[in-house]
C-alpha cells in the first residue's frame, strides 16, 4: 500500500484542527529536557525539535522493544534485518545510522568499529525516560551527532518504596519476566531492575533454502540496571549508574550451522554534582561503556568486534549576563579488540565546549561551540546558533544553523587490506577526513497548556561522506537531507491524540538517487483513552515507498505500508494489572530491507500479526 499525501495530511489535521477544543495533557507538556542543551530546560523553552517519552507512556503503550517504540516517533525510520533482537539501523531525519549518537545516562554507547548505535540491545523495562533531539548536536556532544541524539535514562528511585514485577508471554514463543526494586528516603535514592526476554522468533530469510536458513531465528536477552544517589549536603549529590544487556540473536547465514550473534552492551558511570555558589553548579562525571559483538557463523569460526569507551567530563553551569553559561572539558578514550588485526586499536579525544542561552522578553538565544582534538585526524570545531521569538502568547517561531561531523570509524581507517581474485581489494584508509554537515532549520510552535502543534523545516548538507563502493574507503560522497516535520498532540473528549507527518528527501548528491531504505513520507496516529480500570489505545504507523540500495532500481523498490497496533490494560486491583498488546492487527505483509539471494533481491522476514499478554504488579 502506497501512502497518499492527502491521507498523511489528514492524519495530522485530525489532531491540529481539534487543538482549540482540547483539555490538558499536562504530563507531556511539562517535561524538563536535558539533552537539547546539556542543561535542564522546560520542553516549551527549547529552541530545537525534541521529543520526550516518559515512563508512564512507555508502560502504557506496552511496546516490546525500544526499536518498536522509536519507529512510531516523528523523524525516525528504523530498519531491522529480521524479527525481535535482530540488528537494526536508525535513520534520524534521513541521516545515516552512524549519524545518530546514542547516550545512556550521559555515556556514549555503541560500536566504534562500524559506528552504529545498538538500539536492539536496550530493553524497555530498564528505561525511565527517552529524549530525542533532532538536528546536529556536535557543538554539544562532539562526533557522530549529525542527524541527532537519542538519550536513554535508566530507571531511578524516588521517595518511598516502589517494587514491581512483570511476567508475560505471547506469540512466536515470546516470554518475559522482569522485577524492579526502587525507592528512597531522606537523601538516598536507589533502583535495581533485572529481567529476561526471549522468543522463538520468525524466519529472517524466508525465501532462502540454504543450510539452516529455513528455521526460525529467535533471541534471548538477559539484562539489569542499577542506580544509587546520595545527597551529601543540601546542594551536593553523588551518584552511580550501571547498565548491562546481553543478547543472543540467531540468524540465517546460509550454512548448515545455526548461526548466532552474541551482543553485549554495558555502561557504568559515577558523578559528583555540587554548587560552590548560588550561581554556579559543577558536575564531574567518569564513565565507561562497552559494545561486545561475537559472531558464530559456523562450527569453528568466531569473529569478534569489541569496542570500549572511557569518558571523563567536567561541566560548569554559571548564571551569567541574564542567561546560563555552559563551560566544560571532556576526555574520551576509544579502544577496539577484534579478531581481525588492525594497525591501530586506540585513539583519544580532548574536547572543550562553551555555550550560553538566555531569554529577553519575547526573545530567546542559544549559542554553543565545541572543539574536539582527535588523535586520528586532528582538531574539529563545530557550532550552533539558535533564536526564538514569542510573537503571540501561544505562538513562537524558532530558527537555527549548526555544523556537525562524524569521525571515521576504526573499520573506515584501519580495516586491513584484503584482496580477492573475484572481488578485488577491500580495506580501510588511514587518510580519511571526518564527514561534515551544515544544517539549517526553521520552525513554528503553537502551544497552550492543553495542547501542542509544531511544524519544522530542515535542510542538512553532508559532505566528505565515506564511501566503500570501490572497495577502499574514501571521502567521495555527499548527500542532502531536506524535509518538513509536522506533529501535534492534544486531549479531545477524554481521548489522548497524537499525530505526526514527515516529508523527507534524502538523496545522494552525485546521482540524485534516494538514500537507501528511507521513505519520502511517514505518518503516525495514536488514540488513547482511560476509563475506570481500563487504559486502551490504537496506533497506526505508515511509511511510503523506498529503495533498498544505491543505485535505485525497480528491482530494489519496496512498497509503502501501514501497520495497525493496539493495547489494553485492565486494573485488577490497586497494584495489579493485566496488559495486552497486539501488533500488526491486519497481518500486513511488508518489507523493511532486502538481501541478495543468488542474483535476486529478497526481503528479510518481518513480523506478522502477534500479541503479548502480561501480568504486572506495581506498588503505588
Amino acid at each position: 500500500m502506497t501512502i497518499r499525501l492527502s491521507a498523511l495530511a489528514s492524519a495530522c489535521a485530525l489532531v491540529s484542527c481539534s487543538i482549540g477544543l482540547a483539555r490538558a495533557d499536562q504530563a507531556q507538556l511539562g517535561h524538563v529536557v536535558v539533552t537539547a542543551t546539556r542543561q535542564p530546560l522546560s520542553a516549551s523553552d527549547v529552541l530545537a525539535n525534541v521529543d520526550v517519552i516518559d515512563r508512564d507512556e512507555i508502560r502504557r503503550a506496552g511496546q516490546s522493544s525500544l526499536v518498536q517504540l522509536l519507529a512510531a516517533r516523528s523523524g525516525i525510520q528504523i530498519v531491522s534485518n529480521g524479527g525481535a533482537g535482530s540488528s537494526s539501523s536508525v535513520f534520524l531525519r534521513g541521516a545515516d545510522s552512524g549519524h545518530t549518537l546514542l547516550l545512556i545516562d550521559g555515556m556514549r554507547v555503541g560500536s566504534v568499529t562500524n559506528g552504529s548505535p545498538v538500539l536492539e540491545n536496550i530493553p524497555l523495562e530498564l528505561v525511565e525516560r527517552i529524549e530525542i533531539l533532532r538536528g546536529p548536536a556536535s557543538a554539544l556532544y562532539g562526533a557522530d551527532a549529525i542527524g541527532g541524539v537519542i538519550q536513554v535514562f535508566t530507571r531511578q528511585g524516588r521517595e518511598g518504596f516502589q517494587p514491581s514485577l512483570r511476567i508475560g508471554a505471547g506469540s512466536e514463543g515470546a516470554q518475559s519476566v522482569a522485577a524492579t526494586l526502587a525507592g528512597g528516603e531522606d537523601r538516598l535514592r536507589y533502583s535495581l531492575a533485572v529481567g529476561q526476554d526471549s522468543a522463538d522468533g520468525i524466519n529472517s530469510k524466508p525465501d532462502s533454502r540454504e543450510g539452516r536458513d529455513r528455521d526460525e531465528d529467535g533471541f534471548r536477552n538477559l539484562y539489569f540496571s542499577g542506580s544509587l544517589s546520595l545527597r551529601l549536603r543540601e546542594n551536593d549529590e553523588l551518584g552511580v549508574n550501571v547498565f548491562h544487556s546481553g543478547v543472543r540473536n540467531w540468524y540465517d547465514s546460509g550454512n548448515a550451522f545455526d548461526a548466532y550473534l552474541d551482543k553485549r552492551t554495558e555502561s557504568a558511570g559515577i558523578y559528583l554534582r555540587n554548587r560552590p555558589s548560588q550561581d554556579w553548579t559543577s558536575t564531574l562525571r567518569l564513565g565507561y561503556s562497552s559494545d561486545i559483538s561475537r559472531d558464530h557463523d559456523d562450527f569453528r569460526s568466531q569473529s569478534e568486534f569489541n569496542s570500549y569507551q572511557t569518558q571523563f567530563s567536567w561541566q560548569n553551569d554559571v548564571a551569567l549576563a541574564g542567561g546560563l553559561l555552559l563551560a566544560g572539558y571532556e576526555f574520551l578514550h576509544q579502544r577496539v579488540d577484534t579478531s581481525t588485526e588492525y594497525s591501530r586499536t586506540g585513539r583519544r579525544v580532548n574536547s572543550l565546549l562553551l555555550g550560553w542561552g538566555g531569554e529577553f522578553g519575547a526573545h530567546q538565544v542559544q549559542l554553543n561551540a565545541r572543539h574536539d582534538d582527535n588523535s586520528d585526524f586532528g582538531g574539529k570545531t563545530t557550532g550552533t546558533a539558535a533564536y526564538g521569538y514569542q510573537f503571540a502568547p501561544e505562538w513562537r517561531v524558532r530558527g537555527s544553523v549548526g555544523t556537525a561531523f562524524k569521525a571515521p570509524t576504526f573499520n573506515d581507517l584501519y580495516y586491513p587490506l584484503q584482496c580477492y581474485d573475484l572481488w578485488g581489494c577491500f580495506g580501510g584508509n588511514p587518510d580519511l577526513k571526518p564527514e561534515e554537515a551544515l544544517n539549517r532549520e526553521v520552525g513554528v510552535v503553537w502551544e497552550r497548556k492543553d495542547a501542542r502543534f509544531s511544524a519544522t523545516y530542515f535542510n542538512n548538507r553532508i559532505r566528505n561522506l565515506i564511501d566503500w563502493s570501490s572497495g577502499i574507503a574514501d571521502n567521495v560522497a555527499s548527500a542532502r537531507t531536506e524535509g518538513v516535520e509536522l506533529a501535534a498532540s492534544t486531549m479531545l473528549w477524554g481521548y489522548r491524540l497524537r499525530a505526526s507527518v514527515d516529508f523527507l528527501k534524502a538523496r545522494d548528491q552525485d546521482s540524485g538517487d534516494d538514500l537507501a531504505r528511507r521513505a519520502h513520507e511517514t505518518a503516525t496516529l495514536a488514540i488513547e483513552r482511560s476509563v475506570g480500570p481500563w487504559d486502551w489505545g490504537v496506533e497506526w504507523n505508515g511509511r511510503g515507498t523506498r529503495y533498498d540500495r544505491l543505485p535505485n532500481t525497480d528491482a530494489g523498490r519496496m512498497g509503502g505500508y501501514g501497520l495497525l497496533n493496539a493495547y489494553a490494560h485492565y486494573a485488577l486491583a490497586r497494584d495489579w494489572s493485566v496488559e495486552l498488546r497486539a501488533n500488526n492487527l491486519l497481518d500486513k505483509r511488508y518489507e523493511l530491507a532486502r538481501y541478495t539471494y543468488g542474483s535476486v533481491l529478497r526481503p528479510y522476514g518481518t513480523q506478522g500479526a502477534d500479541f503479548f499478554v502480561a501480568l504486572r504488579y506495581a506498588m503505588h
